[in-house]
């Protein structure tokens, strides 16, 4: 039996662990919105309790999941876009229904450090910014 939970494990292994090869893992480090006037708040409770949410983003769909970062549920339409010679890493993806949302995720994949800086928005109402690995 132990031979066969051995076995099993080392097929599986490759498979696990470069399951996060094509997909960033982010962590939001700071929230911010826009209030009515036009001036930048950060300091309410609800977008105190969004710092340290994670998401997770397939580099090739583009699929955002994890959290308040869902763009899967109700997507048109998702735009994948890395680009080679800057290193950068974008995602715009729209919504159905008569209300439709944008969001648009950055994710600055030139830099050489494991922690990759992005900033994400849905329709302008929260700007969520953290890094990614």
């Amino acid at each position: 039996m132990k031979l066969k939970i051995v076995f099993i494990g080392a097929l599986l292994f490759p498979l696990l662990s470069s399951a996060g090869i094509d997909t960033f893992e982010c962590t939001v480090t700071s929230v911010q919105a826009i209030s009515e006037s036009g001036e930048v708040i950060s300091d309410t409770d609800h977008l105190k309790n969004q710092v340290g949410s994670t998401f997770s983003v397939d580099r090739s769909s583009g699929e955002i999941r994890g959290g308040y970062f869902i763009n899967n549920k109700n997507s048109k339409s998702i735009a994948v876009t890395n680009e080679p010679k800057s290193n950068a890493f974008y995602v715009v993806s729209t919504s159905h229904g008569p209300n439709v949302l944008l969001s648009y995720l950055y994710v600055g994949n030139n830099r050489e450090a494991n922690q990759k800086p992005f900033m994400y928005t849905s329709s302008g109402q929260y700007i969520y910014m953290g890094h990614c690995i």
